[in-house]
């Protein structure tokens, strides 16, 4: 299970969920040269939060109060199959819609099979989403609710 912190920013008591709130970052906040690299402090200035909804168990959501710290979790097959389609299908739709624009027999060919491509690819990932958005392996799941831990991003100061 992949876990990340987040703060509950609003309730939908008739749904029994919460909406989270996470911090997207890059992976270089743990590197030790972040200070000094171009890359963190680009993944800084990019840096967006993202709010989901995710269920919660009756019994748990009586004790979650807004602006508390919660863990919420994804299965990492989960994760490994959906950055597969998300980034494989479309790349893959692209080269064999250019292999078969080249196989036309002039480079114009090519690039329009290439675009017609990645158009397909992103139509087949918009589809599949569509189609998993009520599957419940796909929605983030309620872990566990941390008290007097605020939701911050830590940071490392090297000397």
């Amino acid at each position: 299970m992949i876990e990340e912190r987040g703060r509950v920013v609003a309730a939908a008591v008739r749904d029994s969920a919460v909406w989270v709130e996470t911090v997207q970052r890059s992976g270089c906040h743990s590197c030790a040269a972040k200070s000094g690299c171009g890359t963190g402090l680009l993944g800084d200035f990019w840096a967006s939060a993202s709010r989901v909804k995710v269920p919660v168990p009756p019994a748990d959501l009586n004790a979650i109060h807004l602006y508390d710290t919660v863990v919420i979790g994804i299965a990492e097959n989960t994760l490994a199959t959906s950055a597969l389609i998300v980034y494989l299908l479309p790349l893959v739709a692209l080269v064999l819609g250019a292999l078969a624009g080249q196989a036309l027999g002039a480079e114009h060919w090519a690039i329009i099979g290439a675009v017609v491509g990645l158009s397909v690819g992103a139509l087949c990932v918009r589809l599949f989403s569509h189609a998993n958005r009520h599957n419940p392996a796909m929605v983030p799941q309620f872990l566990r609710l941390e008290r007097g831990r605020p939701c911050v991003v830590e940071t490392v100061t090297l000397s």
